[in-house]
C-alpha cells in the first residue's frame, strides 16, 4: 500500500468524520429548537381553546380540564417534531458538506492514482475554504450600522 493510498484514505475518513459529526450536531441543534417552538405553540394553542367555555358550565369546565391534562397529544407531536427537526437539520448539513463528502469519497474510493490526488487536492481546497469562509468575517458584510 503506498503513501498515497494510505495518505488519500486518512484524509478521507477524518474529513468525512468531521463532516459526519457537524451534520449529527446541526441535525440535533435545530430538532431542540423545532421541539421546543412547536411545543409553545400547540400549548397556548391547546390552552387558548380550552380556556373558553361556551356557557359557565362545571361539567364543561371539567372536560375542559381532563383535556388539559391529557398530555398525549403534546407528547405526539413532541417526538414528531424531534425528528422532523432532526431530519431538517441534517440534510442541511450534508448540503453544507456536500463538497467535503463528495471529495472524500473520491479519495477513499478511486483506484487510479490519478483521481486519488484529485480527491485529495479537492479535499484540502474544500477544508480550506470551510475554514477561511466560516472562521473568518473576509466574506461577510460587516457594514451593518454605516449607513449608505
Amino acid at each position: 500500500m503506498g503513501l498515497l493510498n494510505i495518505a488519500s484514505k486518512t484524509a478521507a475518513l477524518l474529513a468525512t468524520g468531521a463532516s459526519l459529526y457537524d451534520i449529527h450536531k446541526l441535525g440535533v441543534r435545530k430538532a431542540n429548537i423545532k421541539r421546543e417552538s412547536n411545543y409553545a405553540d400547540d400549548f397556548i394553542a391547546q390552552n387558548l381553546g380550552s380556556s373558553k367555555l361556551n356557557y359557565p358550565s362545571e361539567k364543561h369546565n371539567a372536560m375542559k380540564n381532563w383535556i388539559m391534562s391529557f398530555q398525549y397529544p403534546l407528547q405526539l407531536s413532541e417526538v414528531w417534531n424531534t425528528i422532523s427537526g432532526y431530519v431538517s437539520g441534517a440534510i442541511d448539513g450534508i448540503g453544507h458538506n456536500l463538497a467535503t463528502l463528495g471529495f472524500s469519497a473520491l479519495s477513499f474510493f478511486a483506484k487510479k492514482d490519478g483521481l486519488k490526488k484529485v480527491g485529495v487536492l479537492g479535499l484540502g481546497i474544500s477544508v480550506a475554504w470551510d475554514f477561511i469562509k466560516n472562521s473568518t468575517n473576509l466574506f461577510e458584510r460587516t457594514d451593518y450600522l454605516r449607513r449608505k
